[in-house]
């Protein structure tokens, strides 16, 4: 009987356990769905959550994560600071100190600095922040202070879009570097001084330095043993072969091995557990998985309730006084969230944080050749806090360094700290754009005497040959044959993504280790290197940049456009969000990147170019190079409007490519299409007559754009097709878009591909109609009739729209405008 009543218990306390984690872990995900959206980090949602535990009475919750987390909890924070460890490379230190690092020591040393000549206020017995009266406390406080999150730096500067400005860039290399060399700082001292030493127990005189130094030998084994593991699991597992669960558990397993042997020699668990993460090689596929398979864990369901643990530290519970029969001032701890809130503490902390690195990395930053704002963002950037600092105040809480207040003060301290710096990085991009000169880009625009500059969005390496192709031929009709490419990998921001999020080289501020991304990453590359070496002598002559486009599908659109900005490109060139099935029809497309289509051509800052690919890209190592290769045929379609003459445009450099032969197609209305437009002309003069409301211009700007595409086209007539030169001229009468439709279906069996406008401006009788039938409205009537999988399983598309000056402008007049 008892033992059926015992069983019944602990099955009842461990579905409530689940049932309350659950309930912490799901409010966790939906505060940070909310907060997101004003760029906070997981930590403060986390934050927050816990906060509201601590202060109101939800549940059981306090007595279910206090009851786990009390017995695991001395070592919980292991994984993360493993994780942290082997994204950091140690070896770095010992190098020449770049721009980056010495950053990174300024503020270090600045904010030391400001807390040694504040110690008084600081160290006090009674009413002062730390309550322990020894050097390891005023050190400990003083480093945990100059520690930079740089897990949080980076993620913010992912979601922010400003991992790619100079600011970014010198905020996330400072970042690491910072978190780098004050984590080790506190691991050697935890070294130093070790838990027991407080109460006169721990080791004598000599075996301290013994004990450290076999820590030392630890880490130092732990660095070969991790490398011959890598190479072992490596020889198992070849690339292009997915890892082995046993072979990474095996990895995951040795890695615990070691970190207990540190803790056998009294050192903290956690703090063994960065040491053996720095012996650990940082570059290879094993510990990419290790790390991006962790930290999916922890953001996921480990820190959130750790989070909660940690706040809900900050008191102790009416159930848990009454059940000892104790009142609240008469329980072991203080309920601490109904004293008088520390207000002068949390302040006091976070201004002598902030002072400090706003002294000593605003300060090399000016010396560096920053701005005064952007020399205080990246102070302000470079005192972002995270868990980390949250595990710094519970451990010094529990050692007894802080009292309950100043615990309480910390804990808020990180709270707002985190919450304000997205702000500052918001204040960042908004300088970055207002910094870049503005010019009209696109290709009617470009000056032929300089590099022609393209941004190409690349969803996989299958998109590389047709759009390489593309540029090559871009190249040739360009002026001086010079080609500058910035090449943007389009990766979707997932939790398991942004676990994996590091620091990154070159333009990029941060990258993604995630096996997968990685992989197809590197095909991209290689697909990227191809095309240089195909382009053989000229090879000097084509810069190939590659980029990184992190981020969510409803903000990927800012990374390009940013980019495109950024470069002053004159075209952004993107895969169609629907790919050629093996039957030859398009498939039903992915969501995500039709948003970002979408949003680019609302937004973009130069001409945009959406390819349809149906095989054109195969040919291409058999025309970029060898002369006498069958040439691709081309056929751009001229019908009127901005983006026609755009189109245009691009045709006419892409003519003068020896593998390409292009033919113009001019569509003008027959007699009864001219017939209906004089009609449709006479009833808006008629209206306007009436005083019924039309656009004041609209028959000016209908003529001017008539004029200027005459204008433009005989030009192109002239330069290209007149004296038998080598591009084909047709002209096609049509009186409807059915007779349109026709004469498109009657060429697609002729040519490889399809050049067209998107045709917002044009107001044609000819495309009147065309819209009502559109599956996809944002490549324009004509682009979506030619896309669809009824007109042909041979021919791709380019849709080309014109970049769109106005966007600058606060326009008064049209008529003021260019064409």
């Amino acid at each position: 009987m008892d033992c059926s009543m015992t069983s019944s218990v602990l099955s009842a306390n461990y579905n409530t356990i689940l049932f309350e984690f659950g309930v912490t872990l799901v409010t966790s995900k939906i505060l940070y769905a909310l907060l997101r959206n004003v760029y906070q980090p997981r930590v403060f949602s986390d934050l927050l959550l816990g906060i509201i535990l601590a202060q109101f009475r939800v549940l059981s919750i306090t007595n279910a994560i206090n009851l786990v987390f009390g017995k695991i909890g001395s070592f919980i924070f292991a994984p993360y600071l493993f994780a942290l460890g082997v994204e950091m490379d140690p070896f770095a230190l010992l190098d020449g100190p770049t721009g980056d690092a010495v950053v990174a020591y300024a503020g270090i040393l600045s904010t030391c600095v400001l807390v040694t000549l504040f110690h008084t206020p600081v160290m006090q017995d009674k009413g002062g922040i730390v309550h322990e009266l020894s050097l390891r406390a005023f050190l400990g406080l003083a480093v945990a202070l100059s520690n930079t999150a740089s897990p949080v730096l980076t993620r913010l500067a992912t979601d922010l879009k400003i991992a790619k400005t100079n600011v970014g860039r010198l905020a996330v290399g400072a970042g690491v570097t910072s978190d780098l060399v004050t984590t080790l700082l506190i691991a050697l001292g935890s070294m130093i001084w070790r838990d027991s030493d407080a109460d006169g127990t721990g080791p004598g005189a000599f075996r301290q330095p013994a004990l450290t130094a076999a820590v030392l030998v630890v880490v130092v084994m732990s660095g070969f043993v991790s490398r011959a593991m890598a190479d072992w699991v490596d020889g198992r597992n070849p690339e292009g072969r997915r890892m082995r669960g046993f072979d990474l558990s095996l990895v995951a397993l040795v890695a615990a091995t070691l970190c207990w042997f540190s803790s056998v020699l009294r050192l903290d668990v956690n703090m063994a557990a960065f040491l053996v993460g720095l012996a650990f090689p940082s570059e290879g596929r094993v510990s990419r998985l290790l790390v991006s398979k962790i930290n999916f864990v922890l953001s996921s369901f480990v820190l959130p309730l750790y989070v909660a643990h940690v706040c809900l530290s900050l008191r102790q519970t009416t159930d848990d006084i009454e059940a000892s029969g104790l009142t609240k001032n008469e329980g072991l701890r203080v309920y601490v969230m109904n004293l008088p809130f520390p207000w002068w503490k949390v302040f006091f902390v976070t201004a002598m944080g902030t002072l400090g690195k706003l002294v000593g990395c605003a300060g090399v930053g000016l010396l560096q050749g920053l701005g005064w704002l952007e020399a205080l963002a990246l102070g302000m950037l470079l005192n972002v806090k995270g868990y980390f600092h949250i595990y710094c105040a519970l451990a010094a809480f529990e050692a007894g360094i802080i009292t309950d207040k100043s615990f309480m003060a910390i804990i808020f301290m990180v709270a707002l700290n985190v919450a304000v710096t997205p702000m500052v990085g918001m204040g960042i991009a908004s300088w970055a754009r207002r910094s870049v000169q503005w010019r009209l880009m696109g290709l009617q625009h470009h000056d032929p005497a300089t590099e022609l500059r393209l941004v190409i969005g690349l969803h996989g390496p299958q998109d590389v040959p047709t759009l390489a192709f593309l540029m090559e031929t871009l190249r040739w009709g360009a002026g001086n044959g010079e080609l500058a490419c910035y090449a943007v990998d389009m990766v979707q921001l997932t939790d398991q993504t942004a676990a994996t999020i590091v620091k990154g080289g070159g333009f990029d501020g941060v990258t993604v280790v995630d096996e997968e991304v990685s992989e197809m990453r590197k095909l991209i590359g290689e697909a990227l290197d191809a095309y240089q070496a195909d382009c053989g002598g000229d090879s000097d002559k084509v810069k190939v940049r590659r980029l990184l486009a992190l981020s969510s599908f409803p903000d990927m659109h800012s990374d390009i456009c940013i980019c495109a900005e950024d470069a002053m490109a004159a075209l952004i060139l993107l895969p169609f969000h629907k790919t050629q099935c093996l039957d030859g029809t398009m498939d039903a497309g992915h969501f995500g990147f039709r948003l970002v289509n979408q949003k680019v051509l609302q937004l973009a800052p130069c001409s945009v170019g959406i390819m349809v690919d149906r095989g054109f890209g195969k040919q291409r190592s058999s025309t970029m190079t060898i002369p006498d290769a069958p040439q691709s045929t081309v056929v751009v379609v001229f019908i009127g409007g901005a983006d026609d003459r755009e189109a245009l445009t691009l045709a006419s450099f892409m003519c003068k490519h020896p593998g390409v032969r292009l033919t113009a197609l001019r569509i003008v209305q027959n007699a009864t299409a001219q017939a209906r437009a004089k009609a449709r002309t006479s009833l808006f003069e008629s209206k306007s007559r009436r005083n019924i409301q039309q656009p004041a211009s609209v028959l000016g700007q209908e003529e001017l754009q008539a004029q200027a595409d005459d204008k433009f086209f005989a030009e192109f007539y002239r330069k290209h097709v007149a004296g038998n030169k080598a591009v084909g001229y047709l002209e096609k009468h049509v009186a409807d878009g059915a007779e349109l439709v026709s004469v498109l279906r009657g060429m697609q069996g002729e040519y490889r591909l399809f050049v067209v406008g998107r045709g917002r401006d044009r107001n044609s009788v000819l495309t009147e109609g065309l819209e009502e039938w559109a599956e996809c409205l944002e490549l324009g009537p004509v682009g979506d009739i030619l896309a669809s999988s009824d007109f042909s399983t041979t021919a791709s598309v380019l849709i080309v729209q014109q970049y769109d000056a106005k966007k600058h402008y606060k326009v008064i007049d049209e008529e003021f405008m260019p064409l």
